[in-house]
Formats: structure tokens, sequence, C-alpha cells
């Protein structure tokens, strides 16, 4: 099984990858403005956080192949989608498949792995693959578009999808664990998780500025400010997303310390205002902007190992934590293009950075207080037992 999830997860993204760079420069191809690509792109986390909530409430129900199955169908239909839009509504229900689709994905991954694997080793290879079929998603994309055209990228991903489809289909369903929907489980912050919705802040203050970076502001800016070609954007996000990978590694490798680990995240900071600015030093304060992304997001994915609790209902637990994100991010994509259009790009830019400072600050501060125990410093990773029930932490 562990090889069909590796094989989905790599399907997913490098869907997500080659999309990220396509979308952006194909709505401004078509003529559509900067501000109306803000609110279709938007569109993505609004759909993404109802269906994945109430998608990972019945996971735990239903087990995880249904949930596959979605993803592979909602794939192909955004693809064939994109393939014939030409109105900005067109592209916005795009967007809202694709939503609905990653929901799914999202919803039901970390679970189908953990019910499957006991190994730390596996989620880290899952990790990798993902962030590989990403930057290759990624490049391939900006080759794709560059020398033969962007239908034949929606082309490409209708195929892939198809495949995903056919391997979610072959899955053993597992992951059930509940009997009814246990909606109680969403709203409910038992004690032992007094930093939850901290962590939470900290995901949103992290991936708001990333995510608006990343998928519309960088690929819109190169495209339209610097007047780079569509292969040169893919590969100038490619070495973003490359580094933020590195960066990741990096404080793994430094083991979470703080007092090591700040310097690359201030350094962030600073970067993210300057890429505006940067001129003929772009691809080097580009890629240092990833690097410290990437640090931060190490940090990020311990505190959530350290908060995630054992018993029930993993996948609707996950769910609430990056709710106030998605929603966040659906106001900031919607904001963001209209905010370039008025202002320029340097405001939003310095929005992201103030964000990212935010979440420098918080995090330190929560990662202080989850260390303060060695049972707390202990819990690196959740252990699934089918027999016993979905996940349990390792002290």
């Amino acid at each position: 099984m562990l090889r069909k999830l590796g094989t989905l997860n790599f399907i997913d993204h490098f869907k997500y990858g080659a999309l990220t760079v396509t979308i952006p420069l194909y709505l401004v191809s078509k003529g559509i403005d900067v501000g109306e690509i803000g609110l279709i792109l938007s569109l993505f986390p609004l759909a993404f956080v109802i269906v994945r909530v109430i998608s990972s409430v019945y996971a735990d129900v239903k087990g995880v192949k249904p949930f596959f199955i979605g993803s592979g169908i909602f794939q192909v239909v955004t693809s064939i989608i994109y393939l014939f839009a030409v109105t900005p509504l067109q592209f916005g229900i795009g967007k809202l498949s694709d939503g609905v689709g990653f929901a799914f994905f999202w919803a039901v991954d970390r679970t189908a792995i953990l019910a499957r694997s006991h190994s730390k080793k596996d989620l880290l290879i899952m990790s990798v693959v993902r962030a590989f079929a990403a930057a290759l998603g990624l490049i391939s994309a900006g080759f794709f578009i560059a020398f033969v055209s962007f239908e034949m990228v929606f082309s490409l991903l209708i195929g892939m999808g198809l495949v995903g489809l056919y391997v979610s289909i072959m899955l053993v369903n597992r992951g059930a664990t509940l009997k009814k929907p246990n909606w109680k489980s969403l709203f409910v912050v038992r004690k032992r998780q007094k930093h939850f919705w901290e962590v939470s802040a900290c995901f949103l203050l992290l991936a708001v500025p990333f995510s608006a970076l990343f998928t519309f502001l960088l690929p819109v800016m190169m495209d339209l400010e610097f007047g780079m070609g569509y292969l040169e954007v893919a590969i100038m996000l490619t070495a973003f997303y490359a580094a933020a990978g590195l960066g990741s590694l990096l404080s793994v490798r430094m083991k979470m310390d703080e007092g090591k680990l700040i310097f690359f995240q201030l350094m962030a900071v600073l970067m993210v205002v300057m890429l505006p600015f940067a001129g003929p030093y772009f691809s080097a304060v580009l890629v240092l902007t990833g690097l410290g992304f990437g640090v931060c997001f190490g940090m990020s994915e311990a505190m959530l190992g350290y908060i995630s609790e054992a018993g029930k209902g993993i996948s609707s637990r996950i769910a609430m934590i990056i709710v106030p994100t998605n929603i966040a991010l659906f106001f900031m994509l919607a904001c963001a293009g209209f905010s370039v259009e008025m202002f320029g790009d340097e405001p939003i830019f310095v929005v992201c950075a103030i964000m990212l400072a935010g979440f420098v600050f918080l995090s330190k501060r929560v990662m202080e207080d989850l260390d303060g125990t060695r049972k707390a410093r202990e819990k690196q990773l959740m252990e699934y037992h089918p027999h016993q029930g979905p996940a349990s932490i390792r002290h």
C-alpha cells in the first residue's frame, strides 16, 4: 500500500507544482486583471477549508479510500475545466474544484500513511516524494508552457489524474476508527492541548505569507514587473521551493534549536521586504527567502507533532488546526490583487514580512513552553495501531 500511497502523493503534488506556476501566468496571458486573479485564486482555500473539515470528520468513519477516489475524480475534472476555461467565472469554478480535490487528499493522506506504517522513516520518505514531485511539476510546467502550450500542461494533468484515480480504486481501505461522525471533536480543545490554538496561530502567520508569495505574488510580479519568460519564472519558483525544502532539513539537522535557527528566520523577514527592490540580486534574495521559510516550516511541523495527542479522530483534529489559516488566506488573496493594482507590490510584501515576523516571535514562545519538559521534547512521531485506534504518541 505504501507504494500506492507514494504514487498518489507524487501525482497530487506534481499537479500542485504544475498549477502553481501555470494558472497565474495563464490568467495573465488571458488579459485578466491582477485584482480578478487574486479573487480567482482565493476560491481555492475557501473550498479547501470547508471540504477539508467536513471530509476529515467522515474519514474517521468511512476510511481513506473514498476520499482518495474523490481526489482523483476532482483532479481530472479540474484539469478539464482549466483546459476549456475562458472567463474569470470559469477559472473560478476550476479553482473551487481544485480546492475540493486537494481537501479530499489532505483529509486522509497523513492518516493513510499512519494506518499502514509505524516508522518515522516512511513519513519522511513521503514528504521527500511530495517535495520532489512539486519541484518536478513546477519545472515541467514551465518547460511545456514555454515551448509547447498551456493546454499541454492541462492535458498531461488529465492523464495523470486518471492514473491516480485507478490507483485509488486499487487501495485497501483503512483508517475507519469511529462508528459515527464526531463533530464535537472539532471544537473541543482538551487540557493536554492547551497550546492548540497558539500552534494554529503560528500556522496562520507562516502559511498565509508563504502561499500568497508562492502561488500569486511572485509569479505575477516576475511576469508583469520583471518581464521574465515562462520557463525563467518556473525556474525561479523551483529554486524558491527547493530552498524551502533545504531549510526544513536544516532545522532538523540543528535539532530545532531556536537559538541557532532564529538567524535564518529573521533573515527571511528581511528578505521578503527586499524582494520587490532586489533588482539584479533578485535570485539570491529569493533563495534566501525560501531557505528562511523552510526553517520556519520545520519548526511548525515540530509544534504539530508536540500538540497531537493520542486518541480517536486524528483526521478531524488535524483539520481544525489549519481552519484559521485557510480563512485568512482566502481574505489575503482576495485583497492582495486589488492592493497591487492600487498601491503596487511593496505594501503587500511588507504585510507578508510582518506576518512572518509574528510567526518567529510567537513560535519561539510556544516552542519554549512545549520544550518545558523532557516528555514534550520526546514527542516526535504519532504511531498508528489499527487494532487499538488511529494514533498514539511515542513517549
